[in-house]
């Protein structure tokens, strides 16, 4: 499998591939259309980002001929620089309108009454309950996006190199005393200055970058928001945390580690967590059913202590977002298939001692995976002399 770096928009044939693929799964289904409201699928399917306000943008797919595209006049211009498919558009002039001239009225006449409707689970029920038809729900394109075509593998790669740059400046900058808002704001612009650099057309709609440390003072606590100007400690566990979405690709890499001396009481959980960490790679390969990577990672980790310090899954799914299906998960009963891009990220997290947590963007390969982001993994490597 190709692991070339992309930096390129999508081709006209490769979002043609993937509505050929929601068709696809319209017909096994019986249905007679597709409405999409959700911008990241929309996203995925016409190259266009946006974002969700008063004035909807719709895209209803039919089972034959062009798809039709609902938007507001307003994004009329904006809509046609991005959009790299073949779209019919629908214009209504503005919300709220006249009677006769609102979203719905146009939005209406280009679905038939009589009509199997598929839609997204999250559609809003304003706009379900003006859809004509039966209403089917069925997530379709969430589905044909857990399975990545070459381009978008090579997209992932790109952006895992940007990662990997911001996470080794990061390492290399922190230092005790350094304050939270330095550091994001070093990491973060040679991020972005990159992604400038290597795709000078960039969708900055579809583009952002996070490079931060939770200090051992609150690593225990993975989604706290720290304050901007909390300085680094000595010791550990600090835990990075550096992620990006690259004109539409999203990745991520973190590392616990420690700033001069490991303490004491740190030492056994780094080793569990690494040691966890091991165990879910040793699962990873297609057909292994993800439900059961996460229970033998949870049982491992408990069975050593620490089982009350687990507070999220083994990993989840990447993709056109930094969070999406498929899901390293107990009571994801799915396969592991070939193209899957996932992060493994077992965590351990002791309130007064610190969080304790290794993230890569995973790629599955016909025979076991491939890391797309690379840092620094053991205990020696991740003590950082002062």
């Amino acid at each position: 499998m190709s692991l070339r770096a992309i930096k390129t928009s999508p081709s006209k044939e490769e979002l043609a591939d993937r509505l050929e693929k929601v068709r696809n799964l319209m017909k096994q289904q019986g249905l007679d259309y597709y409405i999409s409201f959700d911008p990241v699928n929309i996203y995925y399917l016409t190259n266009f980002a946006f974002y969700v306000h008063e004035r909807p943008f719709i895209l209803i797919i039919p089972k034959e001929d062009i798809p039709k595209m609902l938007i507001p006049l307003l994004e009329k211009g904006h809509f046609k620089s991005r959009a790299k498919c073949e779209l019919d558009f629908v214009i209504y002039y503005e919300f709220p309108a006249q009677n006769g001239e609102n979203w719905y009225n146009h939005y209406q006449k280009h679905i038939n009454s009589d009509s199997k409707v598929g839609v997204e689970s999250a559609l809003p029920i304003g706009i379900a309950n003006k859809t004509p038809g039966k209403i089917i729900v069925s997530d379709i394109i969430e589905e044909i996006r857990l399975i990545k075509t070459d381009y978008e593998i090579g997209r992932t790669v790109h952006a895992s190199r940007v990662v990997n740059k911001g996470h080794k400046i990061l390492l290399k900058k922190c230092r005790p005393g350094v304050l939270e808002f330095a550091l994001y704001k070093e990491v973060t612009d040679a991020m972005t200055s990159k992604i400038v650099q290597d795709i000078p057309n960039a969708n900055f709609r579809a583009t952002e970058t996070t490079g931060a440390v939770w200090p051992p003072s609150i690593s225990h606590d993975p989604h706290l928001i720290p304050n901007i100007f909390a300085p680094m400690e000595e010791g550990g566990p600090h835990v990075s945390i550096v992620s990006a979405q690259v004109d539409g690709y999203g990745v991520e890499i973190e590392r616990t580690f420690f700033l001069g001396y490991v303490p004491e009481k740190a030492k056994k959980p780094f080793e569990v967590m690494y040691n966890a960490r091991a165990l879910a790679y040793d699962l990873l390969k297609p057909g292994i059913i993800m439900s059961e990577v996460d229970k033998k990672v949870r049982k491992y980790i408990t069975t050593e202590g620490y089982g009350n310090n687990i507070i999220h899954r083994t990993g989840h799914g990447l993709g056109i977002t930094g969070h999406e299906a498929p899901f390293l998960a107990e009571g994801y009963d799915r396969e592991l298939e070939s193209k899957m891009i996932i992060s493994v990220e077992p965590g351990i997290y002791i309130p007064g001692l610190g969080g304790f947590r290794h993230s890569d963007t995973v790629l599955i390969t016909e025979d076991g995976y491939s890391k797309l982001t690379k840092a620094p993994e053991t205990l020696d490597e991740l003590t950082i002399s002062l």
